[in-house]
């Protein structure tokens, strides 16, 4: 159902900046509905540790945010290693502010590692989300 509205999404958002390597879109119980990868990228996880790693992001997120009340919303969480940038973007309900509700889909990201994750997510993937927020209902 949401399958083929979800990878427009990511393969648009893998369009947005040569930098980023994968897009993918996790439910709430961490389970993947859909990747997309850059073009000519070799992916450094296979499928099964793509999920795991999946899994492993919403539950860190789900857990920050019974703490993000006093703190906000969490806008995005960044993790930088030796190979790769990852982001986790809680992508909350249309028509609810970042800390109404909690998330019902994750937008997990790699990025290079050389570049401006920040930047990026700020600029080019929040406003995409923003943009098609309606098909996360």
């Amino acid at each position: 159902m949401f399958e083929g509205r979800f990878s427009d999404i990511c393969k648009q958002i893998v369009g947005i900046d040569e930098s980023i390597r994968f897009a993918g879109i996790a439910n709430k119980m961490g389970n993947l509905v859909t990747t997309t990868y850059q073009q000519g990228i070799i992916p450094l996880l296979t499928k099964e540790e793509t999920s795991q790693y999946a899994l492993r992001a919403v539950v860190r997120a789900t857990t920050h945010e019974d703490f993000e009340i006093k703190l906000d919303g969490l806008r995005y969480s960044v993790a930088k290693n030796d190979k790769l940038t990852r982001a986790t973007i809680p992508i909350p309900p249309a028509g609810t502010t970042d800390n109404d509700d909690k998330s019902q889909f994750y937008l997990l990201l790699t990025l290079d590692i050389d570049s401006d994750a920040t930047s990026i997510i700020e600029r080019k993937v929040s406003p995409q989300i923003e943009r098609n927020k309606e098909i996360f209902n």
